[in-house]
């Protein structure tokens, strides 16, 4: 009797991508893990040994594939320039003087993987929203939740986060007493 086995597409899918890459040195396309998040539930790993392809593949390849209801995060790792998260970058960019926004930071898993965080200041966020819900109406929320919903921001090592309060008070009282400080030099000078 025929032992018939049915697998999930998005195994099939990186079978085809294993297939596609099996005959090149420079690209190694990992097996299909699960991921604990509610918005991507499997995820692979292809590493790019030559920059150049890295760039290529970066353009070309969807960071999610979707099959129906399951996603699964596409992550390109870059042997040659794996410190460098090109996606960081645009979002220090795009949130440069924002006074909501506090800095990027960028830390390594324990498989070694780069990943950057853009930290926000912990601020609320309040705005009119026809909210039956809030007593006025409003709508109110992290800067960290905002940008998740405005970014739909997929797996491509960023995330969105909010300062940690004590570190944040710590801040405002170093501001605070450099504040002091100047006032104080400008009386006495």
């Amino acid at each position: 009797m025929l032992n018939i086995k049915l697998e999930a597409p998005w195994y099939t899918w990186r079978k085809k991508a294993a297939a596609l890459f099996e005959g090149d040195p420079d690209i190694i396309v990992g097996e299909v893990y699960e991921i604990d998040s509610e918005d991507v539930q499997f995820g692979v790993d292809i590493e790019v040994r030559n920059h150049e392809k890295f760039i290529a593949l970066d353009r070309v390849l969807p960071s999610v594939k979707e099959f129906g209801n399951v996603k699964m995060a596409i992550t390109l790792f870059d042997e040659e320039n794996s410190a460098v998260n090109p996606d960081a970058a645009l979002y220090e960019t795009i949130f440069k003087g924002n006074p909501i926004f506090d800095r990027i930071e960028d830390t390594v898993d324990h498989t070694g993987t780069h990943i950057s965080y853009c930290v926000f200041k912990p601020v609320i966020s309040q705005f009119f929203d026809d909210n039956l819900a809030d007593y006025h109406g409003n709508w109110s929320g992290l800067a960290q939740d905002i940008a998740e919903e405005v970014f739909d921001n997929d797996f491509r090592g960023v995330y969105f986060c909010t300062a940690d309060l004590k570190e944040a008070a710590k801040a405002d009282n170093a501001k605070s007493d450099a504040d002091k400080g100047k006032g104080t030099a400008k009386a006495l000078g």
